[in-house]
């Protein structure tokens, strides 16, 4: 068979492909030409609920047919002059014995670092993310193997800060970016973060958080030092502690969620999560009429209540069909 498999996890990939399909480790067919041979990589963990067996076809058609409805907004805000948020959505849709199920990779950074570093730091995230995504999807409606997406978006994440890493020391520039990335898989959401930018779980009863900030504030919080509420109005709220691309090294945080029809993902940068309540988001998103419009009455809001930063947000709605 006419395949070029991957030195990290061993799947077989077309030939002529750039990343794995499996792993997202980048593909190398002629070590000399350039660094992909030290590239990152990700040993398998079967604890990731993603790395279940194949269902068979009873079960999948057991299942209700599903969709994605998906708004997406960004805005400079009141006090800064450049938007250096950058954010990334990709569809894509799977059906076969009767089920449809949809897949996508949604994506918000937030730049940080001064001279035009921010925005040009986020710009390479979600461009680089974008780049191997452009493999990835295609690959992920055509395999009939359980895909590793916590395995993908840690290896795509680690490449992507060596890229902005190595730019920016060559630049001289001082650097770095957040990132939230979600890949769906059907029903079964993959979350990966760094930095403090934010997704939340939101449906009609509730909304959460489900990333934990990598914030000085955030830690302040988790010790009962100081409230949520002291939290958004701290001195050093915008200070935090891991960013992609300011170290030749970057740790991403993982999450696996299984959603159901009605659920959403809400995806923002601290422009959001900054100037408004979790309560306040949670009830905009409830009584907007489409994905698309609860993203416009949220940023709307944080302008509202000042506006103190860029604000981004990708809101991505389950459901059935």
């Amino acid at each position: 068979m006419n395949v070029s498999t991957c030195p990290n996890c061993r799947f077989p990939n077309r030939r002529g492909a750039n990343f794995c399909a499996m792993c997202g480790r980048e593909l190398t067919h002629d070590l000399s030409a350039g660094h992909s041979a030290n590239a990152p990589t990700m040993p398998f963990n079967p604890s990731w609920p993603e790395m279940a067996a194949a269902e068979d076809a009873d079960t999948l058609r057991a299942r209700p047919n599903l969709d994605v409805h998906v708004g997406r907004h960004t805005d400079v805000g009141r006090l800064r002059e450049s938007n250096e948020d950058s954010l990334l959505v990709l569809e894509g849709a799977w059906n076969n014995r009767s089920v449809s199920r949809p897949v996508g990779l949604f994506v918000v950074a937030d730049g940080i670092g001064g001279n035009e570093g921010g925005e040009i730091a986020s710009g390479m995230l979600v461009s680089g993310l974008a780049r191997r995504a452009a493999e990835l999807l295609p690959a992920m409606l055509a395999a009939d193997e359980p895909f590793n997406g916590g395995a993908w978006l840690t290896v795509a994440i680690q490449a992507c800060n060596e890229e902005i890493y190595e730019w920016a020391r060559e630049a001289g520039y001082d650097m770095g970016t957040t990132v939230v990335a979600v890949l769906l898989q059907g029903e079964q959401a993959t979350v990966a973060h760094v930095g403090d930018s934010r997704v939340y779980l939101i449906n009609a009863g509730r909304i959460e958080q489900l990333t934990v900030d990598h914030s000085l504030v955030e830690s302040l919080v988790i010790a009962n030092q100081i409230s949520r509420e002291e939290a958004r109005a701290h001195p050093n709220a915008n200070v935090i502690y891991r960013t992609v691309g300011d170290q030749p090294d970057v740790v991403v945080d993982l999450r696996a969620v299984r959603l159901l029809p009605g659920d959403r993902l809400l995806l923002c940068s601290d422009g959001l999560s900054g100037m408004i309540a979790d309560g306040m988001i949670h009830g905009l998103v409830l009584s907007a009429s489409s994905p698309q419009a609860a993203c416009v009455a949220l940023v709307d809001a944080a302008n509202e209540a000042g506006g103190e930063d860029n604000c981004t947000v990708v809101l991505v709605e389950l459901q059935a069909l």
